[in-house]
């Protein structure tokens, strides 16, 4: 039993021993340094683990190879300790430990040697602040207000940096020594981005430390381009408008750790020094405004610098009538009294008729009204120069314009307008001109007055003058009822309460009446048409065999008592000189008689012999057809001859054609 007694005492003492070493390695040793060369006060840290974070920590020193006991320099629960300043420790070699107190048990950090006045770390950089120009890189900050004044110029930076697209690569490191904590990097890209990180120590002490890291800078790029601003007014028609500016958002190398917007504006009239300037996150502001112009600038800044300014103008409301009010019903308050301090009267020249000068007169109404203001006004005015005015008030917080006028001191005749010309036609002529300057007028424009009177050639009036009023905005006219070819002379010129201005002339001659040529045309048209007809018919005419080839069609040829008979259809009256009756049976015709009818026979027989007769239609002069014509021959023989001819019928190509075409005239036959 003793025996096991005297085991079990040197183990559990080499267990505690193995428990204590690995406690002690659950902390670091203390580092105990001054925050300047000239600090009085000593920081010592060190680090712990989760495990002991309700631990009492107790700091212990003792000289350096020496028997002297150990000596405390306070305790508490965090990880650092304060310590005052002792010449003892500064001149001398010291070890330095820790120890945890966790109630029923404690461990002990490992020791350090140090000397105290020989340990400076500085706080790492704050307010860091970069500018980029090409390639260049300038870093800035400032150190912490207690410690800066007791800091040396001179340091020892180091920067680390990498691409913001390569977060994921391996940091970059450069050291240099820098003065008036500022150091200029010459070693990026312009065109890329960064992400970097800066820590310093000091360069007058022997064992200075390195100061903390700053948080990773992401660095973008620089901005190249002046915003573009774009401006709206929405104007309510009571004194007020609404003023809304947009502008693009950058791209996203320059607006890499935001872009912020810095904006001025003038817009109150009544104070001319005093412009709002206006921090802006987003890309659009709107504010009231009144109807005076509104000025200012607006510049895009980021971590690393500034754009340049955009200069912002957006014009005044002006009239293109003398005068314009608003009623009381219309934001302003019924007990509106223009002797309200916040009330002033804007005047200025208007050179050009348009444009607001650069420097306005501002008149504040504190003992006056508005017509007692503008008396004192007129008398700085000058003659025929446009003025405008505009009296403004805050209502509600808004500022707003209760009155504006365009006035002259005095009215005057206006110039002549320019470029005056005339389109000339047969009994008119159109009249085009450019309208006269505002500056030119020199009073408020009327109207255009127009004069034109007939002329001769030596310049002597045929006609009254006639003139026509024209409205001032209109830059053309048309003159009508003109005598063709005559001359004219045409007066152009504006007018003003102070009358009709100077004129520009121009002379004319109207062109001469064109003559109608319609009935010319007409008939040319008609005797065109009949050429053609009659062309056309005998084209036809002459070819109308060709056009309209014949019909064929067969033809019964005819006895001569049947021609007779049918020539013989008038009334005629016949005559009977003699009658003889012969029996043919009885007498033999007369030899002659028989010659020629042997003679008719045998031709008519031949001629009708020799045509062709297809399908065998045979002959068509029988034995009876014969006969007849015998009994009816002529004592002349002559006539007999004549009268076969006529009865012959000839039948050629398919076609039976009758010969009697070729006689001129029918004989009859006597009875």
């Amino acid at each position: 039993m003793e025996a096991k007694e005297h085991w079990f005492l040197p183990g559990f003492l080499v267990l505690a021993m193995v428990i204590a070493q690995g406690t002690t390695s659950s902390f670091s040793s203390p580092q105990c340094y001054k925050k300047t060369e000239k600090a009085t006060t000593y920081t010592c840290e060190w680090t712990k683990s989760g495990s002991m974070q309700n631990a009492t920590y107790e700091l212990f020193y003792k000289r350096s190879n020496s028997t002297e006991n150990k000596k405390s320099l306070g305790k508490n629960q965090q990880s650092y300790i304060f310590v005052n300043d002792d010449k003892v420790l500064e001149k001398v070699p010291v070890d330095l430990w820790v120890v945890a107190d966790m109630g029923n048990w404690s461990c002990q950090s490992l020791s350090t040697s140090v000397r105290l006045n020989e340990s400076v770390k500085y706080e790492a950089p704050q307010n860091m602040s970069m500018s980029r120009s090409s390639s260049n890189l300038t870093l800035s900050w400032v150190n912490k207000e207690e410690v800066k004044n007791h800091m040396p110029e001179d340091v020892v930076l180091k920067v680390k940096f990498r691409r913001l697209e390569k977060t994921s690569g391996v940091w970059n490191t450069t050291e240099t020594e820098v003065k008036q904590a500022m150091v200029t990097l010459e070693i990026l890209q312009n065109q890329h981005m960064y992400q970097l990180q800066v820590r310093q120590k000091s360069k007058h002490v022997k064992r200075p430390l390195w100061s903390d890291w700053t948080p990773i800078l992401d660095v973008p790029t620089e901005i190249q381009n002046a915003t573009e601003v774009k401006w709206t007014v929405e104007d309510f028609n009571n004194g007020t408008r609404l003023l809304n500016l947009t502008w693009g958002t950058p791209p996203y190398p320059v607006s890499v750790g935001q872009v912020n917007y810095n904006l001025s504006l003038h817009i109150w009239p009544c104070q001319l020094k005093r412009k709002n300037h206006t921090n802006i996150t987003t890309t659009e502001f709107s504010v009231y405004v009144t109807y005076s112009a509104v000025s200012g600038y607006i510049f895009a800044f980021n971590k690393v610098g500034k754009s340049s300014q955009t200069h912002i103008l957006v014009p005044a409301k002006h009239l293109t009538y003398p005068r314009k009010s608003w009623p009381d019903d219309k934001l302003i308050p019924r007990n509106y009294n223009p002797r309200l301090k916040n009330s002033c009267l804007e005047w200025y020249k208007l050179t050009d008729g348009e444009t607001q000068p650069a420097k306005v007169n501002i008149l504040k109404m504190i003992n006056g009204t508005v017509e007692e203001t503008l008396k004192s006004v007129r008398q700085k005015m000058d003659d025929y120069v446009r003025y405008f005015y505009l009296v403004h008030k805050q209502t509600d917080g808004k500022p707003q314009t209760t009155e504006m006028r365009l006035m002259y001191k005095k009215e005057g005749a206006s110039k002549a307008p320019e470029d005056f010309t005339v389109k000339v036609v047969t009994n008119s002529a159109v009249l085009h001109w450019k309208p006269i300057p505002v500056q030119d007028q020199q009073g408020f424009l009327t109207h255009y007055e127009v004069c034109y009177t007939r002329s001769q050639n030596n310049g002597a009036h045929i006609e009254i003058k006639k003139c026509h009023n024209i409205s001032a905005s209109k830059t053309e006219y048309l003159i009508q009822n003109l005598t063709p070819e005559s001359d004219y002379n045409i007066y152009l010129a504006g007018a003003t309460a102070a009358g009709s201005g100077r004129n520009i002339s121009i002379h004319i001659l109207t062109k001469p009446q064109h003559k109608s040529i319609t009935g010319w045309m007409i008939a040319g048209r008609i005797v065109l048409i009949a050429i053609l007809i009659t062309i056309c018919l005998f084209i036809i005419k002459r070819h109308k065999s060709k056009i309209f080839p014949p019909i064929p069609r067969p033809m019964v040829a005819e006895s001569k008592n049947y021609r007779a008979s049918t020539q013989d259809m008038y009334e005629i009256k016949e005559e009977v000189h003699e009658l003889q009756l012969h029996d043919k049976s009885s007498q033999d015709p007369n030899p002659e008689e028989a010659t020629l009818l042997e003679v008719c026979e045998d031709e008519n027989e031949k001629s009708l012999g020799d045509s062709s007769t297809p399908d065998g239609v045979s002959n068509p002069l029988t034995s009876d057809f014969k006969g007849q014509l015998l009994s009816l021959e002529t004592a002349d023989p002559s006539q007999g001859e004549i009268d076969c001819e006529v009865t012959m019928l000839m039948y050629r190509n398919g076609l039976v054609f009758d010969m009697k075409a070729d006689s001129t005239e029918d004989v009859g036959t006597p009875l």
